[in-house]
């Protein structure tokens, strides 16, 4: 079973950080990601999740295809209430925004002792200050390129003591912004540029004026940084 580059990192890091057998993967769509980690033998069993019906017959589908009835379960509900009266060692949330993720976290906070692997397409610096926030600490993130799409992945778990982190921690990753790989570079330079287009377009007095002005200065501090 081939999956996409995005949620071929995500497996990757899964199988890296693993804690247990049993992983709830949150907003599914096509349980791609449980269907491999079970197929590869990675995990043993899987709850594939999805708030619509359809997603769960698509999700169904590739269970079926895949011959994983028995290992892994597709379950109709909003965020992590279907998994309630599940046992499970993992969670992944992938594929949505940052605010809606915090949301799903924020919803079930008994919860959020699991090993939670996350991948949210926008919003990061709001789930990354939740997170802090939470206590959570960011074990690891990756950046990958999928279809000219930049995308960022979280590995987190409960910290034991209290975290020491920084307004660029949130904003570029603690991890990542350690490895600073050439993805890193291309995401934030492109990032530099657009807000380079929307301040010449914005008067001093305007009131995201100086907001913008900010951000460019954090960017290319980050990424002149030696």
């Amino acid at each position: 079973m081939k999956l996409s580059k995005r949620l071929q990192a995500i497996a990757d890091l899964i199988k890296k950080y693993k804690q247990g057998e049993r992983l709830a993967d949150i907003g599914t769509d096509h349980a791609y990601l449980p269907c491999y980690l079970v197929s590869e033998g990675i995990i043993e069993k899987a709850y594939a999740c999805d708030i619509a019906s359809g997603p769960i017959h698509a999700s169904i589908e590739t269970i079926q295809s895949n011959h994983l009835e028995e290992k892994v379960i597709p379950l109709l509900g909003s965020g992590m209430n279907p998994i309630l009266d599940k046992e499970v060692d993992m969670i992944s949330i992938c594929g949505m925004g940052g605010k809606l993720t915090v949301e799903i976290l924020d919803e079930h906070k008994e919860l959020l002792d699991h090993l939670f692997i996350l991948q949210s397409n926008v919003g990061l610096d709001i789930l990354r200050e939740y997170l802090f926030q939470q206590n959570i600490k960011i074990i690891d993130e990756d950046i990958v390129e999928d279809a000219h799409h930049i995308y960022e992945i979280i590995v987190c778990k409960k910290a034991c003591q209290e975290l020491d982190y920084t307004l660029e921690d949130i904003y570029f990753g603690p991890c990542l912004r350690k490895k600073k790989n050439k993805l890193f570079y291309k995401k934030w330079q492109r990032q530099l540029q657009i807000y380079q287009n929307i301040i010449v377009s914005l008067e001093k007095s305007h009131s995201r004026y100086q907001e913008v002005k900010k951000l460019i200065g954090m960017i290319e501090g980050e990424i002149n940084e030696s």
